[in-house]
């Protein structure tokens, strides 16, 4: 029973957390998922970022990541550019209108961070995290 109730707390708070943070930059109007801003997040992230890099972190295969680029640069949100060592590489990166949604998702994360943490005291966020990234390194080790 334990596990039931373990799973479904974690898909509501999965579900809420993604709900909250998609309307904060208006990711429905965009035609936005959460594996888009999860991308959105590793191009932000990645020094020299590539469809390759997003692959590798996301675990998704390359036909998918490269539907999802193509729908980020149609909504010009990135760019592509050759990358210098390897013409057949390229470089993705945010354009102006790119860089001001990523920064909303930061700030709208934030307040999403800091709405979760209401009650809370630093010794209960450690603890939870910590569960957490055991339970991901379990899953991920399964």
């Amino acid at each position: 029973m334990p596990q039931q109730n373990l799973a479904s707390t974690l898909f509501a708070l999965t579900q809420s957390y993604r709900l909250i943070v998609r309307d904060a930059i208006n990711a429905s109007e965009l035609g936005l998922n959460a594996l888009h801003v999860k991308c959105l997040h590793i191009i932000a992230d990645t020094r020299d970022c590539t469809a390759n890099d997003i692959v590798n972190e996301t675990q998704r295969d390359k036909a998918q990541i490269a539907r999802l680029i193509k729908e980020l640069l149609s909504l010009s949100l990135i760019t592509k550019c050759a990358d210098e060592n390897d013409k057949r590489c390229f470089i993705l990166s945010f354009t102006q209108r790119g860089q001001t949604l990523y920064q909303t998702l930061q700030q709208a994360e934030q307040r999403v961070d800091s709405l979760l943490c209401q009650g809370l005291d630093q010794a209960q966020i450690d603890n939870f995290l910590m569960v957490a990234n055991t339970m991901i390194n379990n899953i991920k080790n399964e």
